[in-house]
């Protein structure tokens, strides 16, 4: 019953971090506001995260590896198929669907991770997210350097072309939180459609 009841406390903490990181900012949101969302006392958090750059790299690690292992794993369904412009369509597309989900599935999270994303280099969140993102530009990068032994033109623009698509899929995510646009099926195809005319053309 005790296990129960830490797992709880831990999960309750992890919830309300999350909820105040999103919406004041982390550097806004204190300790003092998360343990008391969380009805708990501040020597429970300090037990269980230390502190609370220790809380948001829980948070991180937590939603950055769920969110990673499913491009890996769309990812390799991929594998082994010949490349052409109709196969790179809807694999891109599938993707992209991934982005959109994870987004409207776990949109606290996503959002907060965009509202970094301009953070600047020197401050301690920018390198705390640096090796996830990393991790996630590879995962990409590693489609575009398959997509690149057909389509040579793309030979040392694969870092670049995952760079672009990303954020072709984060600005309509960040339109849809506002209210400007949809993160659905259709827009998905509109991103993808977008982005290859842009690699693909011939100009």
């Amino acid at each position: 019953m005790s296990i129960m009841k830490s797992t709880n406390k831990k999960e309750l903490l992890l919830e309300c971090a999350l909820t105040l990181f999103s919406e004041k900012g982390y550097e806004s949101a204190g300790i003092n506001e998360i343990v008391q969302m969380a009805g708990v006392t501040k020597p429970t958090l300090y037990y269980f995260f230390q502190s609370k750059e220790g809380i948001f790299g829980e948070i991180l690690k937590t939603h950055y590896g769920r969110f990673n292992s499913m491009l890996v794993k769309e990812l390799a369904c991929f594998r082994g198929t010949q490349p052409c412009e109709s196969s790179i369509f809807c694999e891109l597309l599938q993707i992209a669907n991934v982005y959109f989900c994870f987004a409207r599935e776990f949109t606290k999270f996503y959002m907060l991770i965009l509202s970094l994303a301009y953070a600047p280099p020197t401050a301690l969140v920018t390198s705390m997210i640096k090796p996830y993102n990393i991790s996630q530009y590879e995962i990409i990068k590693s489609y575009f350097e398959e997509v690149a032994e057909v389509y040579v033109q793309l030979k040392g623009r694969e870092l670049v072309c995952a760079y672009h698509f990303v954020a072709m899929i984060n600005a309509n995510i960040g339109f849809w939180n506002h209210g400007y646009a949809k993160i659905d099926e259709q827009q998905a195809k509109y991103v993808v459609n977008q982005f290859m005319h842009g690699v693909f053309s011939k100009r």
